[in-house]
């Protein structure tokens, strides 16, 4: 067999190969579903918008409950203006809110979701350096860079097989991830692994996966995860001498935000109880909440304190269903333009 044959004959099982490869995973669409990764380059799209973002603008910053819970949809079916949705999964709003304070001129409305055991924690900690090499992308990103992620555009729209996350999710289909859960004997295996349980749109609203609703089964493999940690939290006394100094550093920030214009509005978005008992016995309320609020002096919406923030049944503990966090956006932006906070545009 000749050279050219040989080419061609590769290449035709390679693309047999692919396509096989591509079907077996769009049988699987109650995991998987053919987007663009929510990773650094789709956030330093949307971060490029706040460069010509006026007063009357809203940027969404906030921890993986501000990405499931608000759908800038909605929000624009209802106040007549679409956010800025910054919001990451996986990591702190803190770094976030430095860059658009100290980056810049931005001075319209901050919208802060509030995980607390992201948010009242010591500046720079180790959580904070994701957020940091996301804000270093946006500001260093190289034309090559640049060009390589609009290539890779149609492939990610089109392709399943391409799946993966920044987060490293064990259900992810980049190579890494397929080689890890093979079965090897004398292999440690770690039987809490977080399974991906959501999709996104281009604008980077998270929505949860049906399978969470319908399949308890796998609903119990994201729980478990949260069960393995959330015992090993400590209480308030090992935090207790920082929280000052926490609060003032926020304070400072929000100070020089709120000096050119900006105006900012914390939500303490809902947790079950698996959640929330840790949090109350790490940062209780009445010590770190409501002390903070009263610092900063920013309006602030704590789900314990509104019907229509607490009313919701969460899958996984943590983070509301796609309809139920459509119904809470609607109910949410009502309430801030209700208390005046917000104005509606037609």
């Amino acid at each position: 067999m000749n050279l050219k044959k040989s080419f061609i004959l590769a290449i035709v099982l390679a693309l047999v190969g692919l396509i096989c490869w591509e079907i077996f995973w769009r049988s699987k669409p109650e995991f998987y579903k053919a987007v663009l990764e929510d990773d650094r380059y789709l956030w330093a799209e949307h971060r490029a918008e706040v460069e010509k973002a006026t007063k009357e603008d809203i940027i969404l910053l906030g921890s993986s409950r501000t990405g499931f819970n608000f759908n800038t949809h909605v929000w624009n079916d209802v106040q007549g203006i679409k956010p800025i949705n910054l919001a990451t999964n996986g990591k702190p709003p803190g770094p976030f809110l430095n860059d658009i304070v100290y980056n810049t001129t931005f001075n319209g409305t901050l919208i802060i979701g509030i995980t607390p055991l992201f948010w009242f924690d010591v500046a720079e900690n180790n959580w904070w350096q994701p957020a940091n090499q996301w804000i270093n992308h946006y500001h260093n990103q190289t034309y090559a860079q640049k060009l390589g992620y609009y290539l890779s555009k149609p492939l990610e729209r089109n392709l399943v097989m391409l799946t993966s996350s920044e987060l490293e999710f064990y259900n992810d289909l980049d190579l890494k991830s397929l080689i890890n859960r093979i079965t090897i004997p004398g292999r440690t295996k770690d039987d809490r692994m977080l399974y991906n349980f959501s999709y996104h749109d281009e604008d980077r609203n998270l929505m949860m996966l049906p399978i969470m609703k319908n399949n308890p089964e796998f609903t119990r493999k994201i729980t478990y995860v949260w069960d393995g940690f959330l015992p090993s939290i400590p209480g308030f006394e090992v935090i207790e001498d920082e929280i000052p100094g926490i609060i003032e550093y926020y304070k400072n920030v929000i100070k020089i935000f709120k000096a050119r214009g900006g105006k900012i509005i914390f939500t303490r978005h809902k947790a079950e109880e698996p959640w929330n008992k840790v949090t109350k016995r790490f940062l209780p309320r009445e010590k770190v909440w409501d002390v903070f609020v009263r610092e900063v002096n920013c309006p602030a919406y704590h789900f314990e304190d509104y019907q229509f923030m607490s009313k919701y049944t969460l899958p996984d503990w943590s983070h509301m269903y796609v309809d139920d966090a459509k119904t809470y956006t609607r109910d949410m932006v009502n309430k801030l333009i209700e208390d005046g906070h917000l104005k509606k545009y037609n």
